[in-house]
């Protein structure tokens, strides 16, 4: 009951962060405002379905354009086209070593995310209101940038600044 009411009295400063407000630096704010809260239409979405989280998923994986993708567990069948089709695309020049899918019921260690982190990788979590994944981030958010949602949480390692930023996403 406490967490729900902390996430309820979070979400006018998680809506104005959103817009981008607050954000300093510029990976940061091309991050939240053209990827993760993006409100345009890519082509592939007619594919994907009409989930906001795998429409999301699939900005991500598009956006960092890792050179392997990792899915450490089931996903969901809109979520598997979303990195099916953004892997497709991605392969052409990838920017970053690895990306991981982190889905709730995964079985992955928190040091095998740690090491992907400071790779330069990058690591989403599909669903934090999962008790075992909410705990993962929290182990590996550290490590790199965070952007954390309501639901979803993506954790981008590399030379950026260790910050955390609180989205609606």
């Amino acid at each position: 009951m406490k967490r729900w009411l902390r996430a309820i009295a979070s979400i006018p400063l998680r809506a104005w962060r959103s817009k981008g407000f607050g954000v300093h630096s510029p990976f940061a704010f091309r991050f939240i405002t053209e990827v993760l809260c993006s409100s345009g239409g890519y082509y592939a979405y007619e594919q994907i379905g009409a989930s906001e989280a795998s429409r999301r998923l699939y900005r991500i994986i598009l956006d960092l354009a890792p050179a392997a993708v990792i899915v450490t567990g089931p996903l969901s069948d809109s979520q598997a086209v979303a990195v099916s089709i953004a892997k497709r695309e991605a392969e052409a020049a990838p920017h970053i070593p690895k990306l991981a899918v982190v889905p709730p019921e995964a079985i992955v260690g928190i040091s095998y995310l740690r090491s992907i982190i400071a790779a330069s990788g990058a690591v989403v979590f599909t669903d934090i209101r999962d008790a075992r994944s909410a705990e993962i981030l929290s182990e590996v958010e550290a490590g790199g940038m965070a952007f954390v949602g309501l639901r979803q949480a993506v954790v981008v390692g590399g030379d950026r600044p260790r910050q955390k930023f609180k989205l609606l996403i």
